[in-house]
């Protein structure tokens, strides 16, 4: 099997204290799964700003022993709106400031991450994903800067809004990533290439608990270890944060190794084709992604995404903890349930 070569746009804070590690881990599934051959990292300003992402990147390059893989600085604001108010909210939803160290770390070169992403499109025509797990602004910016880029990508598999259901995380209608940057969204959207989306609805399915990280720290993998320890830390955390919810008593959401898993294993999901449009107008419904999968009486428009729908949380369980480890071990008996 040839690996699909795939770049990875993310706003990664594993490692940070109060930051969340799901972008960490999905990097670390992807570097571990050999169906992928990662091209690079491209950062942008989400969980953390831009300027800390690709330091936590680069940390993470260095700990996976990879530190010569491309990390590029993107965005540092959305395309229009001011990233403060969205900041204060999110610290709000977390309870507090994400309280960071000074960055050790640049990127590896001065080339801005659209400019990567158009220019590696190009020499690898058809053949490049890009998998997205944070805000679109840096797929925004590479449309903008070239509308080749949307035909010249395999396929662009984003981690956004929720096919079946409403997103809720960062406000009662929209999750992060779509929030963050709508319009950004809505030029992806309508870019014309071929999309797959995995939604909150999907992915707040599958959960890391504190008996996985016990396992992944008795395997003895140096990584693994670390990462359980993270792992450990963002549970008490969201513990502190959310008191009133059960889910994080004692585990945190996978959202973005779930959409490394829809390249690596795109049968752990069931897909179907929508309308996906993105609300940019509305203060109240900022970031509200519908995907119309030809349910309503009149349809929305023409289908533009292919969106998943449901998720074999077992298959995908069973495979990012054996990745994550560096072994094979049975996932315990009380999580076999879909």
């Amino acid at each position: 099997m040839t690996p699909i070569p795939v770049i990875i746009d993310t706003d990664p804070g594993l490692g940070e204290p109060g930051s969340d590690i799901d972008d960490g881990l999905a990097i670390a599934l992807a570097l571990r799964s050999p169906e992928l051959r990662v091209i690079g990292l491209t950062v942008v300003n989400g969980n953390v700003d831009a300027i800390t992402g690709t330091d936590v990147a680069r940390r993470l390059t260095r700990r996976l022993e990879v530190p010569e893989l491309p990390v590029l600085l993107g965005a540092q604001a959305p395309l229009r709106r001011d990233m403060a108010p969205v900041r204060a909210l999110f610290d709000a939803v977390l309870g507090g400031g994400v309280e960071s160290r000074p960055p050790a770390f640049g990127p590896t070169s001065d080339e801005h991450a659209a400019d990567f992403l158009v220019r590696t499109a190009a020499e690898l025509r058809g053949e490049l994903t890009v998998v997205a797990i944070g805000p679109m602004t840096n797929l925004a910016l590479a449309i903008q800067r070239d509308p080749a880029f949307a035909s010249n990508v395999r396929e662009l598999v984003l981690m956004a809004g929720s096919a079946t259901t409403y997103a809720q995380n960062i406000t009662v209608v929209g999750d992060f990533n779509a929030y963050v940057d709508p319009e950004a969204l809505d030029i992806v959207l309508g870019s014309g290439a071929a999309i797959r989306m995995v939604g909150l609805d999907q992915t707040s399915r599958v959960i890391l608990t504190r008996d996985d990280a016990t396992l992944m720290r008795d395997s003895r993998d140096e990584f693994g270890e670390w990462a359980a320890d993270c792992a450990d830390a963002w549970i008490d955390y969201l513990g502190r944060a959310f008191p009133n919810r059960p889910e994080h008593r004692d585990g945190c959401f996978l959202h973005d190794p779930l959409v490394i898993a829809a390249v690596t294993h795109p049968d752990f999901l069931t897909w179907q084709p929508a309308s996906v449009q993105v609300e940019t107008e509305s203060e109240l419904a900022r970031g509200l992604v519908v995907a119309d999968r030809g349910l309503a009486l009149e349809p929305a428009g023409p289908q533009n995404a292919t969106v998943a729908v449901d998720t074999a949380v077992e298959n995908f369980r069973r495979v990012f903890l054996e990745r994550m480890s560096a072994s094979e071990f049975p996932v315990p008996s009380k999580h076999n349930k879909e």
